[in-house]
């Protein structure tokens, strides 16, 4: 019996032919409208992110590499600025683009596991409206790009795997290799496909020449990353270290998993339907296993609720599979359970939506109390704190100007500048936090800054001397991250270019 005839007996119990793959797609499309047209309605609500003005600071200095993030997002932004200019909301809108292909993944995984169009609907409404898809429009982030790759990638090795396709491999290295220069997050889930298959009957997938075909693919389109890495000392692995001591106190473990729920919201529920009937089936068990390991892996590894999301697509698409594939006499438990599940879905929506879409207004959202369980708060105050700074820049006098610079403390004050100084007459201002300490002219004789956002405490052992010359403020008075910090003129002990690396310069989040 050949490999192919063992596959094809392994393989899903698949119900009639499967739909054509056009139908699939506009089922996906109808239901990727729900969350687009949310973003559409309220895009751009509140005003730049910090994340954001960082990026499209990103965009004008491309490289090969970034300490927090890989090179594909600087990439992206370039070409949006290219095309549409200087646009925050055609910049959300293009990761948008890229994340909620996710839900044709989903609708796609479905019709790969034998569901009909309605379970393929099932499935792709499940997560189009569920918080993971409905947040899409509202930030320009990696998170997108990542989500759009790892689905990709998961649903090519599906049918890869189980048809079996071995000629789609390549593509596998190539959506792999997209991915890892998106968001590292993803060799999480590669690792953990692997795992899977190694301790199923399909291990023998693992013998054939298609998955290290796919990648070396993969590692071929990382390499100019590394090379980078390996040009500037591994920035990211001290990152890394940094941001998992943040994240570990942020979200300790029942918030993970709170986390993770909430932005799946009733797919949590499918998932698990469809984990437990794929594990019953051979040839399927791999993709119950590598989502498992993924969730755990983030969990060890002390990540956000939302890092192992994307690897859910297949459980997801398998519990709709699995709900069509219920008997005939369990016909009013499916109708209970997909009643319960819509009542699920609601609920969330009603709660969650508003904390990942603007759908308040700014003062509703600020007195609602949203901004204190969202990211909205580091949208507000960039405008009036670049004003503040520029007051506090022509305060000096002219002479003194031509002799200092501008130095931010973290890279959202420094991107904020940056996009709103030169209309004040600010310079390109500098700053050492992550990849801005690679943004600065080679020579930097200045002793006299201008710090911005630099606490008290700071500033006294960096400085021989400093002034006070204004508290950043917002309108609203919203108690953000900036709100409190001073900026203030501080003459340094030696040539500001001299204590770059040592007291400037940091890969610390």
């Amino acid at each position: 019996m050949t490999a192919t005839a063992i596959a094809a007996a392994e393989s899903p119990d698949v119900a009639g032919p499967r739909t054509t793959v056009r139908s699939t797609l506009a089922v996906s499309l109808l239901a990727a409208l729900v969350p687009a047209l949310a973003g559409l309605a309220f895009l751009g609500r509140y005003g730049w992110d910090r994340d954001e003005l960082y990026f499209l600071e990103a965009s004008h200095h491309l490289a090969f590499g970034y300490v927090d993030f890989p090179p594909l997002t600087a990439l992206v932004g370039r070409a949006v600025v290219v095309v549409f200019g200087t646009s925050l909301d055609a910049l959300r809108l293009t990761t948008m683009v890229i994340g909620l292909t996710s839900v044709a993944f989903v609708a796609l995984s479905a019709r790969e596991l034998g569901g009909s169009l309605r379970a393929q609907a099932v499935a792709a409404l499940a997560w189009a409206t569920a918080p993971i898809a409905l947040g899409a429009a509202s930030i320009f982030h990696p998170t997108w790009l990542d989500l759009g790759a790892e689905t990709a990638t998961l649903y090519l090795v599906l049918v890869a795997v189980t048809r079996p396709m071995p000629r789609l491999w390549p593509a596998v290295g190539v959506m792999a290799g997209i991915g890892l220069e998106a968001k590292y997050t993803i060799v999480t889930m590669l690792l953990a496909l692997v795992a899977g298959l190694a301790l199923t009957p399909q291990r023998r997938v693992l013998k054939t020449r298609g998955p290290w075909i796919a990648t070396g693919i993969a590692f071929v389109l990382l390499l100019p990353n590394i090379g980078w890495e390996i040009h500037n000392g591994w920035p990211s692995a001290a990152f890394a270290h940094s941001q998992r001591a943040q994240t570990a106190a942020d979200t300790p473990p029942p918030a993970y998993v709170a986390d993770a729920v909430v932005f799946l919201a009733a797919c949590t529920a499918l998932a698990v339907i469809g984990g437990v009937w794929m594990w019953r089936r051979p040839a399927l068990r791999a993709f119950t296993l590598a989502a498992l390991f993924v969730v755990v892996g983030f969990g060890l590894e002390q990540g956000r609720g939302y890092y192992p999301l994307p690897a859910m697509i297949v459980c997801v698409a398998a519990g709709a599979v699995a709900l069509e594939r219920w008997r005939p006499a369990a016909r009013w438990r499916r109708r209970a359970v997909l009643g319960a599940l819509v009542a699920v879905q609601l609920l969330v929506i009603a709660v969650a939506a508003q904390v990942v879409v603007p759908i308040r207004s700014t003062t509703g959202m600020i007195d609602s109390g949203i901004w204190n369980v969202s990211f909205f708060k580091d949208e507000i105050g960039w405008p009036e704190m670049v004003a503040q700074t520029a007051r506090a820049w022509r305060s000096l006098p002219a002479a003194e100007r031509a002799h200092a610079a501008i130095l931010a403390q973290n890279y959202g004050e420094a991107g904020a500048l940056a996009r709103f100084g030169p209309s004040l007459g600010l310079p390109q201002p500098l700053s050492g936090h992550l990849s801005w300490q690679y943004w600065r002219p080679a020579r930097l004789p200045q002793r006299t800054v201008l710090t911005v956002g630099y606490y008290p405490g700071t500033l006294r052992e960096m400085c021989t001397s400093y002034r006070r010359l204004a508290t950043i403020e917002n309108a609203y008075k919203l108690d953000n991250e900036e709100r409190g910090r001073i900026i203030a003129v501080c003459r340094l002990p030696q040539p500001l270019g001299a204590i770059w690396g040592s007291r400037i310069a940091s890969d610390d989040l």
